[in-house]
């Protein structure tokens, strides 16, 4: 049995659910959390479940568990709602990260991705090539940054956000309490897309004109199967298990003289799009990492 844990609503957690060759169960959180119930046993005692409406989910540390967990009780009004939302994260949180099966991932691992200056300080630490980068409310440092080559800001924090070219220009009427800022050298070139499935690597490259490709006209886009230099390859998926991970999605740049860089690794990749372009391959790895069949 694997459990699929998250929101009815993610399109990700969605597309695994119906794509996968395996007996998949979705739970909701959303209505778990509204009126359901649950007992997660630490250590486990073999009588840990979920009951979301009418159907009780006996939870046996042995199955496999495809987490995309959020937490919407910043969302919720009621004080009571709230509690249940985060005694319920803390439950599976702490439950899932100690039960012996497969767990796509770990509620607990990686958690330096939500501080990008952080993370690329861990990336470059790997022996990744990373772009240089500045985090600041320093206005003129700001303005220097941008001003010595070409740089897009980024979101400082895990959420998903945009990327876009920057001005020097854009930082005359900044003021500190605007911050802070995190900006980074921009890499010309094609963007490589690579999920790490344990030891399954596949990467699709896209070659856009645009900054960032998820925002260009389709037409804009041109997507092709891509085949990482084998030491590359063999990095990344070392990289993924330092990290505490069994899947990632990494991002990267290719430029014109071939260098790779490196731009974030994401703990909870939305990987559906490209698992369409790659005829369901995704899904075929993270089915075997959650039966325990690694390809």
């Amino acid at each position: 049995m694997i459990y699929a844990l998250g929101l009815a609503t993610d399109g990700t957690l969605a597309h695994y659910t119906a794509r996968a060759a395996a007996d998949v169960t979705l739970v909701d959180l959303a209505e778990l959390a509204a009126d359901g119930a649950w007992r997660l046993a630490l250590p486990d005692d073999g009588d840990s479940w979920l009951l979301a409406g009418d159907q009780r989910h006996d939870l046996r540390p042995g199955d496999g568990y495809y987490c995309r967990l959020a937490d919407l009780s910043a969302l919720e009004d009621d004080p009571g709602l709230r509690a249940r939302w985060h005694g319920l994260l803390a439950a599976l949180t702490a439950w899932l990260d100690t039960v012996p099966g497969p767990v796509v991932n770990r509620p607990g691992t990686a958690g330096d991705n939500g501080s990008k200056p952080l993370h690329e300080v861990t990336l470059a630490r790997c022996g990744l090539t990373v772009p240089e980068s500045l985090t600041s409310s320093d206005a003129g440092r700001l303005r220097a940054f941008a001003a010595a080559g070409p740089a897009i800001v980024k979101a400082l924090s895990g959420v998903r956000a945009d990327s876009r070219l920057i001005g020097p220009e854009e930082f005359d009427t900044f003021t500190p309490h605007q911050g802070p800022v995190h900006l980074q050298r921009y890499i010309a070139g094609s963007d490589v897309r690579v999920h790490v499935c344990g030891d399954a690597v596949h990467a699709e490259e896209a070659v856009s004109s645009a900054v960032d490709y998820r925002t260009a006209p389709p037409e804009d886009v041109v997507f092709r199967r891509h085949e990482l230099p084998a030491p590359l390859a063999a990095q990344l998926t070392a990289h993924t298990r330092d990290l505490g991970l069994a899947f990632a999605g990494w991002d990267l740049k290719r430029d014109a003289d071939g260098t790779y860089w490196c731009l974030e690794a994401n703990p909870m990749p939305g990987y559906d799009w490209y698992d369409r372009r790659a005829d369901g391959a995704i899904t075929v790895s993270l089915t075997d990492l959650l039966t325990g069949d690694p390809a």
